[in-house]
């Protein structure tokens, strides 16, 4: 078999050093270097020296400085020097200065060049993919997951290349704007919870929602209503299920569906298997309900970033729908990122997060825990500052909603019984917050702050007005 060597492999690359030249020469008589920084960066170079050559200048334009052949010369190392020798040494400026095109024509020749060094990175993955094979370290479906994961990054660039003008933004508007006039229905998803959809008219595409609470205040069950109320209405929902089982997940599910029966069971009589023959009845009828929602769980094998969006991508394409998919994160703090510290991770996580909602157009809610220090506080009701270890998170949010229940810190700080007059008093005001839940709208980018008071059944997953 025919083997081609590392420098020859390079050599057949797809790239365009002539223009590359003409970007540069560009450059080096004044041209701004927006359209390459658009279309992204150094990187797109396939000429290393080219690459530090564009660096350079790029420098000189953050800077406001002047941009040419003379302050690049002066502005260029020693060792860039050197390398440029074998182009004909720093001469090599002037003789790029030649090669100039007309402003006009650097975006055009910007996405000749970054083409190409897609291109390039194309073979990279397919190549590392090969390798990945060959070493028989990594099973077909993780060597198929990571391809998808660079995929994805890949494309995700690619889309800076695509601008979009004032004209098709102001068109878009206007549809939105005729829908909501003429009373159409809105292409978002509807938590299904009225008290919470007066103030939320519907999560929509590209936004990133943050669902907080500290524990047993009804996070995952406030998530699991509003995605079985999404699934109901035709919507598709992928829920990352990182904290619980899918099986625990379902069995919730269940629960909720019978709550609305004389023959409701408990989340907790499903898993000690405690019902009677009637409750069974119930729970068969709800079965037939629930196995056919349009749900699908990604479990916490993708606590990665990157591989719960592939995941994400692989569940919307198994599902048809023409309604707005919605995906729910159960939680936000336990997926994982490769930076050095536990804020830089957080942050990278939020920005993933957002990311998706974004290059996928649709809603993400992802569970987010809170700050332990909010215990200490008389009112112990969640702020936005009791987000956990990043800003990144509140920053990046298009809404937050917070869920408290009263009755949870209650019946944690009964008096003295023998202080009959506290003790009742007590009594009095738990009686009157049991099964009170409040979803405090925090954070709204489109819409106004508050909060809805619902009841809220626990062992049932069971939420109501």
């Amino acid at each position: 078999m025919k083997t081609v060597s590392p420098k020859a492999q390079k050599e057949v690359e797809p790239h365009s050093v002539e223009a590359e030249q003409m970007i540069l020469g560009a450059i080096l008589l004044g041209c701004s270097c927006g359209p390459v920084e658009s279309a992204g960066g150094a990187d797109i170079f396939f000429e290393p020296v080219h690459a530090e050559i564009y660096r350079v200048c790029r420098n000189l334009e953050k800077a406001d400085k002047l941009v040419s052949p003379v302050t690049v010369k002066a502005s260029i190392s020693e060792e860039l020097k050197e390398r440029m020798e074998p182009l004909g040494g720093v001469g090599y400026l002037a003789k790029l200065a030649g090669y100039s095109i007309s402003p006009s024509q650097i975006g055009e020749y910007a996405e000749i060049v970054a083409e190409a060094s897609a291109k390039r990175q194309l073979l990279e993955i397919m190549r590392d993919a090969k390798d990945g094979i060959a070493d028989g370290d990594l099973s077909a479906s993780d060597v198929a997951a990571q391809m998808e994961a660079r995929f994805q990054t890949l494309t995700a660039a690619e889309s800076r290349v695509k601008p979009i003008s004032m004209m098709l933004a102001v068109e878009g508007a206007l549809k939105e704007i005729h829908a909501a006039y003429s009373g159409e229905e809105r292409r978002c998803v509807m938590s299904g919870i009225n008290s919470l959809d007066r103030f939320v008219p519907g999560f929509a595409p590209g936004e990133m929602w943050l669902l907080g609470g500290r524990p047993s205040m009804g996070k995952t069950a406030i998530a699991l209503f509003i995605g079985l109320n999404a699934a109901r209405s035709g919507h598709p929902v992928v829920i990352a299920s990182l904290e619980m089982t899918p099986e625990a997940m379902a069995m919730r599910a269940l629960s909720e569906a019978t709550g609305g029966t004389s023959s409701a069971v408990s989340y907790a009589n499903l898993r000690s298997g405690n019902f009677s023959e009637k409750q069974r009845d119930a729970l068969e009828k709800a079965t037939h309900e629930v196995a056919y929602l349009p749900i699908t769980f990604l479990p916490r094998e993708y606590q990665d970033t990157s591989l719960l969006q592939v995941g994400v991508k692989q569940a919307l394409r198994r599902m048809n729908g023409d309604k707005l998919p919605l995906v729910i994160v159960d939680y936000a703090q336990l997926l994982r990122s490769k930076a050095a510290t536990r804020y830089e991770q957080i942050t990278d996580v939020s920005l993933a997060l957002k990311g998706m909602a974004m290059g996928l157009i649709i809603p993400v809610i992802a569970l987010s825990q809170l700050s332990r220090a909010l215990e200490q506080r008389d009112d112990k009701r969640p702020m936005l500052s009791d987000l956990r270890e990043s800003g990144q998170l509140e920053q990046d949010a298009d809404g937050v909603l917070f869920c408290y229940r009263d009755e949870y810190y209650l019946e944690r700080d009964e008096p003295d019984p023998k202080d009959h007059e506290a003790h009742s008093a007590w009594e009095k005001a738990l009686a009157y917050q049991r099964n009170r839940l409040e979803i405090i709208i925090a954070k709204q980018r489109q819409g106004a702050i508050g909060t809805a008071k619902l009841h809220f059944n626990p062992a049932l997953n069971l939420i109501w007005e």
